[in-house]
């Protein structure tokens, strides 16, 4: 199903010059170093982890296979989480080792190669707005999906929905670009893709099978084939990294219904009402809510399919009770390369009314660019200084920092946790930051922080330790301080991590 109108696409006397070429070229690299940059600046200038998982379970598992030393979740001692993305990881941490050895290396790497992916969508949306309305209509397109301030923050993290997203809009782009796609291995690229997006993120499946249906509807026999060979290509590999990994073909994918949905693991990490992400997208927006679903909207006249999915997504993961802001990040890539689209629409149409009153040509571009974007800026910097992002910002920033002096500082011969946010070692960075091969200890009160001092010289805290225990402070991060004392390590066992009640006693089944 076609999204437009043969009759839109530009005529052979349309065709680009040198010149153009030239210019789309220039802008294109400009906007995707533009969101590069943005993007790492939550990762690797002020870094930030609102969210354990995009350590633990992806770069720590990661540094386990490169560097013999991780913190092992449950998901991982139950093969819940499949290797796809660690191992992927890793291979850039292994690759970073021929620059340097530890995190000052392979941090910046991986962050770098996730920013490079977060700009595909900047890339499709040019191209999509390049189409519709000429380079500037694509320019502006591309510069709202840059520089938007969810998809900065966000962007470059080692999060399975955050990757899934980015290419879940590759996969549309695939699909529809603004013309009818007849190349086999355009249809079976695109359907690699949506393979791709659902081992990453399985519930993202109804979405896929959304657009899946759409692109297909009247023309299955034509253009399914090639899309379901690429998919299956993809599920018979992933299927395979899991039979080598954990035992059986996919099974990442059924463990983790069957502990989430039979068991409820999820649900004991709390749940929310059915409205919670309409509520928080309001609430991270602001004032400037309407101006993003009205450009939304515009943009959905001329591509209904990203609305369709985007809704899709919403509607799945608001039943799940457990939720979180991460969750949609696909959902809100989609409405904000949507509403580049409808921004780009106004500037265009903007630029005609100009050229009928008699304004130049260059003029009219520049006065109506100039505006949107300074209107488009001013809104994400809005979002980004608003109070979600700005805690989220700064969320365990001052334990990164800890833990990147630690692995920069004499080794110590145990490391012990105190006080930083109820679960320590999951917002410490664990051995990613540290990269250190010796034990962690991350006790939950004074009396076992007394009882497992003996194993560590230096501790990383938020809240003083007993003068008793002889450990003097080095250096502090805003709220969170290295100490350290004399003397050596008793080697004492490490604690055990944490499993939930569900997943503890997986044959109870009594309230």
């Amino acid at each position: 199903m076609s999204t437009l109108s043969t009759n839109t696409f530009p005529g052979p006397s349309s065709m680009p010059t040198r010149g153009d070429r030239w210019l789309t070229g220039a802008g294109l690299a400009s906007l995707v170093l533009l969101a590069v940059g943005l993007r790492l600046i939550p990762i690797v200038f002020v870094p930030s982890m609102p969210y354990p998982d995009e350590i633990f379970q992806t770069s720590e598992q990661a540094h386990r296979l490169v560097f013999g030393s991780g913190l092992i979740p449950w998901e991982f001692q139950l093969g819940v989480r499949s290797w796809l993305l660690p191992g992927i990881i890793a291979g850039l941490m292994e690759v970073s080792r021929i620059v340097g050895d530890g995190p000052d290396y392979y941090i910046p790497l991986v962050a770098i190669s996730c920013a490079a992916l977060a700009s595909l969508p900047v890339v499709c949306c040019f191209l999509w707005g390049r189409r519709l309305f000429g380079l500037s209509g694509g320019l502006m397109a591309g510069a709202v999906v840059a520089v938007a301030a969810e998809l900065v923050y966000f962007g470059a993290r080692t999060l399975c929905e955050v990757l899934a997203g980015h290419l879940l809009v590759a996969a549309l782009y695939m699909l529809e670009p603004c013309y009818r796609v007849t190349s086999r291995w355009r249809l079976f690229a695109s359907g690699a893709l949506l393979g791709v997006v659902l081992v990453l993120r399985i519930q993202l499946g109804p979405a896929v099978a959304v657009v899946a249906l759409w692109t297909n509807w009247r023309a299955a026999r034509e253009r399914a084939p090639a899309m379901l060979a690429g998919a299956a290509a993809v599920l018979a590999a992933a299927g395979i990294l899991d039979t080598l990994t954990l035992g059986y073909p996919l099974a990442s994918v059924w463990r983790y219904v069957v502990y989430n949905v039979y068991y409820g693991v999820s649900s004991t990490f709390g749940a929310e009402a059915w409205d919670f992400y309409l509520r928080g997208e309001l609430g991270v927006w602001g004032p400037v809510s309407g101006l993003l679903l009205l450009l939304a909207i515009l943009g959905a006249r001329r591509m209904p399919l990203l609305l369709i999915a985007a809704i899709t997504i919403l509607a799945v993961h608001s039943s799940i009770a457990h939720k979180e802001y991460r969750f949609i990040y696909p959902a809100v890539l989609l409405i904000i390369v949507l509403a580049g689209i409808g921004l780009a629409q106004i500037v265009t149409s903007g630029m005609r009314r100009l050229r009928t009153a008699s304004v130049s040509a260059t003029i009219a571009a520049s006065v109506f660019t100039t505006l949107s974007l300074i209107v488009w800026a001013l809104a994400s910097l809005m979002v980004w200084t608003g109070p979600t992002l700005a805690s989220l910002r700064y969320s365990t920033h001052d334990n990164l920092r800890a833990a990147s002096f630690v692995a920069r500082e004499r080794a110590p011969c145990g490391i012990g946790l105190y006080g930083l946010g109820g679960n320590d070692w999951a917002y410490s960075g664990g051995y990613t930051y540290f990269h250190r091969p010796l034990p962690i200890y991350w006790p939950k009160d004074v009396a076992a922080l007394a009882a497992y001092a003996a194993g560590f010289d230096t501790l990383v805290y938020a809240e003083a330790p007993p003068k008793g225990l002889g450990f003097t402070p080095q250096k502090c991060f805003g709220q969170v301080c290295v100490a350290r004392r004399s003397g050596s390590c008793a080697p004492l066992p490490m604690m055990a991590m944490p499993f939930p009640d569900p997943v503890a006693r997986p044959l109870d089944r009594s309230p």
